[in-house]
């Protein structure tokens, strides 16, 4: 009589073999993701380098101008120092320069700053709308605008950068109008994936070859008959990314611009 052999040794071996084999799928899947994160994070890493030497250059490039107007009326005012109506002219131009100078490193500093450590509380988007246009009334009163926005939803936004967020907006589509008294329609809705706002002008439009490029430190496609550094639109993406969001615009080029912002829940 041959002895019989058990199965349990078997099928303890291949109970083994597949713990062993749903181990090493875990691990390739984790070392796939770790991986991608890594890939993520150096490509996030190089685009700030870029950025940061971008924004170095632009910075340094725009300062130069106030500096070298004041030392240019400091050494006139120095040689017409007898000569009082000219000493005051020139006084005028270096206080302008010094007066140009700081406020671009003020905006150099809430660049720095925007989308930091965003507190997110579920606010009536109202609010902060109405603070940026408190903050902008004496310019849309002169410049006799109307801004016009129905109700916008309840969201979970940081409400101070939002505020911040919203007075760029407007402030730029102030800035960029056309020859109509400028007309600014604010809407929102929350959607399926969140919430979908839209700052729509009447204003001169953005080509849109540079629909991108607008929203990048000190990018002014109208050279410098336009007031302001050029950092409206760039705080405005630090913010919107700061909460997850994106932010784009939508024009033609002739017909003004609508920028749009999209945040998830």
């Amino acid at each position: 009589m041959q002895p019989q052999h058990s199965a349990e040794p078997v099928g303890a071996l291949a109970a083994e073999n597949t713990r062993l084999r749903e181990e090493l799928d875990r691990a390739n899947q984790e070392r796939q993701r770790l991986q991608a994160d890594l890939e993520q994070a150096v490509t996030a890493a190089r685009d700030a380098k870029q950025e940061l030497q971008d924004f170095v250059y632009a910075a340094s490039h725009d300062l130069k101008e106030p500096l070298r107007s004041i030392s240019s009326y400091t050494q006139l005012l120095q040689r017409h120092a007898s000569e009082p109506e000219q000493m005051a002219e020139y006084s005028r131009f270096i206080v302008d320069g010094v007066n140009a100078a700081t406020k671009l490193l003020e905006q150099l500093l809430r660049l720095s700053r925007a989308g930091s450590n965003p507190r997110r509380t579920t606010v009536k988007l109202g609010v902060p709308l109405q603070a940026a246009l408190f903050r902008l009334q004496s310019l849309t009163r002169e410049l006799q605008a109307e801004v016009v926005c129905g109700e916008l939803p309840e969201f979970s936004v940081d409400q101070s950068q939002f505020a911040q967020l919203l007075e760029h907006l407007v402030d730029n589509s102030l800035k960029y109008r056309s020859a109509l008294p400028p007309r600014i329609e604010i809407s929102g809705e929350e959607t399926d994936d969140g919430l979908l706002l839209a700052v729509r002008d009447n204003g001169v439009g953005i080509p849109p070859e540079f629909h991108q490029q607008v929203f990048a430190p000190f990018k002014r496609l109208h050279g410098r008959e336009i007031p302001g550094a050029g950092l409206g639109l760039a705080i405005s993406r630090k913010i919107v990314e700061a909460h997850d969001g994106k932010i784009w615009v939508e024009s033609d080029g002739r017909d003004g611009s609508t920028v749009k912002i999209a945040l998830p829940y």
